[in-house]
């Protein structure tokens, strides 16, 4: 049941989307020329900096090398244009698409946005996009504002779905890494590019923050809590993706994958690899009366790159000891109006419990667990006027939904949003909060609202709302939400019209 709410949830996130992607700009003579260790790219000047777009920081993992940890990308003779988009990572259409969508295995590509003159120190933001581990891609988010604010921001692809964190006790034998964490290794090896690249485009290799929204919150968490991932990054970002309700265990993963092999009639990695691209993803959709497989194929624990659960690893101290921002969005569920029939819209009972079980109150306690550690800042998304992100009817209220800041801190070139002077003042706000996050492992800086750090019950929330930034105590979101219910229940409540 929680998967299945954070997969709806997460793939309205990427509803406005990824794979119609916008069109790009033609690459202008003489435009700026980046040097990295594989070869020269050439982006793209823009108004607010640089932007140098499907870089490959990966081998394609096709053929024999599906279902292999990533292998180093090729380099080049001479200056290979950086200006469209690399194609986004292969995966079914979004239900809330709508529209064709064209993507590929051929997919590990990231993109780079810089400012128009960078120093060579500047902090770098690692973004990993939402999409419940299944749909998605990073050039669906414009990072011009972020980095026009003083970072160097890298948005990247990772492998989804049956790709990225198919499990099976076959593929678990072919490598020391186990098998079901494929998406996650090439987030590893995005990061392991920034290391040798960062500073090429003006950014700091030892100032990286890894950041991401909803399944990028919990691959962000995967990384904090992944030993392989330590010192390829410095800060943690967790926007509406608590830690504790992303991952799996090895035995159940395998089981789930099993079954998906018998769908395509496999019981040999060969078998798998030989099998199209359509045909694996048309395994994951269930039909009526069948399970869903996808909600099998996320992250997964006991592994190597995932020891243990986020449950146990954190009260044990098992952690990366960085800088943490965790928040939430007030309406967390009320996507889920767009397939079910509830009166009263955001404010809902049905989609308050299910925020508050399934988003709220898990995020705080990461938070309450994490402070006794690192320091942590939390915040919560209550404005409730941002224009939808997806392709949901205009009528349809959603309030502070999924994916809500989203929109303050990005540009969405496929699906333009346009936001009032309020709310461009909380974006402007937003973006110098993540900024000052970046550069110093605290959000407070000149000119913005303070942002007390957090502590269990005496502490405060960041309050972010067009009307004005405020905080409220930690005691108060506890009551608010309810969590002295749901820290003390297991499962959430059924959603009308999916029993």
């Amino acid at each position: 049941m929680i998967r299945r709410v954070l997969r709806v949830a997460a793939a309205c996130a990427v509803a406005a989307a990824v794979l119609a992607a916008p069109a790009t700009q033609a690459a202008a003579e003489g435009g700026p020329v980046v040097t990295t260790d594989k070869g020269q790219v050439e982006g793209v000047a823009t108004d607010l900096g640089r932007v140098f777009r499907g870089i490959p920081f990966a081998a394609p993992p096709v053929g024999p090398a599906r279902w292999k940890p990533p292998q180093p990308a090729a380099a080049w003779n001479g200056v290979r244009p950086a200006v469209e988009h690399g194609g986004a990572c292969a995966q079914n259409a979004s239900p809330f698409m709508g529209r064709d969508q064209v993507t590929n295995e051929d997919c590990l590509y990231l993109d780079v946005y810089a400012p128009a003159q960078a120093s060579g120190n500047l902090p770098v933001i690692v973004w990993f996009h939402g999409g419940a581990f299944a749909y998605g891609s990073g050039s669906t988010y414009d990072a011009q504002r972020l980095a026009a604010a003083g970072n160097v921001v890298v948005s990247v692809n990772y492998r989804l779905g049956v790709f990225g964190f198919l499990a099976t006790p076959e593929l678990s034998g072919e490598d020391a890494a186990k098998s079901g964490n494929y998406g996650i290794m090439d987030q590893q090896a995005a990061l392991r590019w920034v290391q040798a690249n960062a500073a090429a485009f003006g950014g700091n290799p030892g100032n990286v923050t890894i950041s991401g929204q909803s399944a990028g919150s919990g691959s962000v968490c995967s990384h904090v809590l992944s030993p392989s991932s330590r010192g390829l990054f410095h800060r943690a970002v967790m926007q509406s993706g608590p830690c504790q309700l992303v991952a799996r265990a090895l035995p159940d993963a395998e089981t789930a994958g099993t079954e998906l092999a018998q769908e395509v009639g496999c019981t040999t990695a060969e078998c798998l690899r030989g099998k199209g691209a359509g045909e694996l993803l048309d395994a994951t959709v269930p039909a009526e009366g069948e399970s869903d497989l996808s909600l099998s194929l996320a992250p997964t624990t006991g592994t190597p790159v995932l020891p243990k659960a986020a449950a146990d690893a954190f009260p044990a101290g098992e952690y990366a000891k960085v800088p943490m921002l965790i928040g939430t969005t007030k309406h967390e569920a009320s996507t889920l109006l767009t397939s079910t029939d509830v009166e009263g819209g955001p404010d809902s009972a049905i989609v308050r419990a299910l925020t508050n079980a399934a988003f709220s109150c898990p995020a705080r306690r990461d938070a309450k667990v994490l402070e006794d550690g690192v320091p942590v800042h939390m915040y919560e998304f209550t404005e409730p006027n941002v224009p939808s992100v997806y392709a949901t009817p205009p009528e349809l209220e959603l309030g502070a939904y999924h994916g809500a800041e989203l929109p303050l801190l990005f540009d969405f070139p496929a699906r333009p949003i346009t936001l009032n002077p309020a709310q461009q003042e909380l974006a402007a706000t937003m973006v110098g909060y993540w900024s000052r996050f970046a550069a110093t492992g605290d959000p407070n800086g000149p000119g913005l609202p303070r942002w007390p750090a957090y502590r269990p019950v005496i502490g405060r929330v960041q309050n972010l709302h067009a009307d004005g930034v405020t905080n409220v105590s930690d005691a108060r979101y506890y009551t608010e939400h309810t969590c002295a219910v749901w820290d003390n229940t297991e499962g959430l409540p059924e959603i009308p019209g999916t029993e």
